[in-house]
């Protein structure tokens, strides 16, 4: 991974704006509402995580994540059922999803997996489902290591100072940053 300078995480921080408050609004409200028919939490979430999709793609998306809300779901079983409603294989969705209801686990973006220098399997590829499983694992991996870093720290104690709330995950501090800071 590149290394990031002070500059650059500050800069990512001042550019989160009201990011926090909305990320914290959704890990709030996906425990009180039933997100398969609430508008608000849809819209907010959409907004949030740039999902663009259609009317039946979305309540199928919302209809996995309420009926995982009690057990949880991890990102195989999440990759493998968005994929079995949509016929398609969704990688970022999917993540975004298990990290809804887990905020310790990481959420695949093309930035992020930029930053550590991880792509997904190419549309058509053989075995590219069981492939994003082992990438999203190897995501998991890195961010680990990442977050314990001298710079992970660095982000976590500047994130902190910024926007102290101790209801965001060390990993998704470190996340909002990295996702701010396109390279």
């Amino acid at each position: 991974m590149r290394a990031l300078t002070r500059d650059e995480i500050q800069n990512a921080l001042s550019r989160l704006g009201d990011a926090t408050g909305t990320y914290l609004w959704l890990q709030r409200q996906v425990k009180l509402r039933d997100v398969r028919t609430n508008e608000e939490f849809q819209r907010c979430f959409t907004g949030f995580y740039r999902v663009r999709r259609n009317f039946e793609w979305r309540s199928a998306y919302f209809d996995l994540l309420e009926s995982s809300k009690v057990k949880g779901i991890a990102f195989p079983e999440a990759l493998k059922e968005i994929s079995r409603r949509t016929h398609r294989i969704y990688a970022s969705f999917a993540s975004k999803l298990v990290a809804t209801l887990d905020p310790s686990k990481p959420v695949i973006d093309k930035f992020v997996l930029k930053h550590f220098e991880l792509r997904l399997a190419y549309w058509g590829s053989p075995d590219r489902e069981t492939k994003t499983i082992d990438r999203y694992y190897d995501l998991c991996e890195k961010y680990s290591a990442f977050v314990q870093s001298p710079t992970g720290k660095m982000i976590r104690e500047l994130f902190d100072s910024r926007y102290p709330n101790p209801e965001i995950s060390e990993l998704k501090k470190v996340d909002l940053v990295l996702w701010q800071i396109r390279t």
